[in-house]
């Protein structure tokens, strides 16, 4: 009888640790205030995407300035990755630079105002691209009435520029002839195909599907008219005057007028303290040479191009370094 209690006894007792194991495992809050996270969840986009590849060789970096943490990149967007970073299911993220004021603000897509996220590294810009076959008859963002469109994953920022243009040109989905809610790269396929006739998208410039489908089919990129342009701005600091000078892509011979909101890199600050930042930045900043084997696009990246084009209130830690190097005052 003695033994039968001891048995009972050892299994309720290993079923406890086993239960608290699973609990402690399971967890995404930080074990201490100093440090980062053991687990950090980095709110990225889909595969393919510049920002997923870019994540991807920073988790790798991270791996080395942060031995004891792991980093686990997630596919995201502009507005779903600021509203885990608020929520603290990442610890850091990309966004656009026309998002992040409409989450401090608490406008369109966020119901509250995001007051603990703060900015690391503004990035590179991320262009408005409207791509169409290079024979199409569309010149313009009124030629699109009647026009099939694909204007990106539905809630990404590109689709959400894209209205914001329509309702400044007077037109809504109503006037086009269809929508496609679909990526960049079978949205090129579709385009190459003739079922759609345009690709909306806010990319960077150049991006290798558009480039490739210039190479293959030609294309041309519709301008945005100067008041659509301020009315943007206006609308939102964010959306700044941009022009993709010809020669970007090799079929589009002409500059073309639009507008860009800037890549931010962004934490939540409950869980990434000022060292763990400061480390960060620092990691950003230096191995700038490992971001643009990646991609031209980040070539003009440095402490004082990130410093200007901020966008968002920098965190205690990346004003740490940019004091530190001469960057900021």
């Amino acid at each position: 009888m003695m033994k039968k209690y001891l048995i009972v006894l050892v299994t309720l007792l290993l079923m406890t640790l086993a239960a608290c194991s699973s609990d402690e495992a399971g967890s995404t809050k930080k074990d201490s205030a100093d440090g980062p996270p053991k687990d950090m969840a980095f709110g990225s986009a889909t595969v393919g995407g510049f920002w997923y590849t870019l994540s991807g060789s920073m988790g790798e970096k991270m791996s080395e300035v942060f031995p004891d943490s792991s980093v686990t990149v997630v596919e995201g967007g502009s507005v779903s990755n600021l509203l885990g970073l608020s929520q603290g299911t990442f610890a850091l993220g990309f966004s656009n630079g026309q998002t992040v004021p409409e989450a401090l603000k608490g406008e369109n897509a966020f119901k509250e105002k995001v007051d603990n996220v703060s900015t690391v590294a503004t990035l590179y810009p991320n262009v408005f691209h409207i791509v169409v076959r290079a024979d199409s008859d569309i010149k313009s963002v009124k030629d699109l009435k009647g026009k099939k469109v694909s204007p990106g994953i539905k809630g990404y920022s590109g689709e959400l520029a894209f209205q914001d243009i329509l309702k400044l040109n007077d037109m809504s989905y109503d006037d086009l002839g269809g929508i496609e809610y679909i990526g960049t790269a079978d949205g090129a396929d579709l385009l190459r195909d003739g079922h759609i006739d345009a690709i909306v998208g806010m990319v960077a410039a150049p991006v290798s599907t558009f480039q490739e489908l210039d190479t293959t089919l030609g294309i041309r990129l519709i301008p945005l008219d100067d008041e659509t342009i301020k009315g943007l701005h206006d609308k939102n600091e964010g959306y700044l005057e941009y022009t993709v000078e010809g020669g970007t892509y090799s079929n589009v011979k002409e500059d073309v007028n639009t507008v860009a909101g800037y890549t931010v890199l962004l934490v939540n600050d409950d869980l990434m303290d000022e060292e763990t930042v400061y480390k960060l930045t620092k990691m950003m900043v230096e191995e700038k040479d490992t971001w643009t084997t990646l991609s031209p696009i980040m070539k003009d990246f440095d402490e004082e191009y990130s410093v200007k084009n901020n966008v968002g209130k920098l965190h205690p830690g990346a004003e740490k370094y940019y004091k530190e190097v001469g960057a900021l005052e």
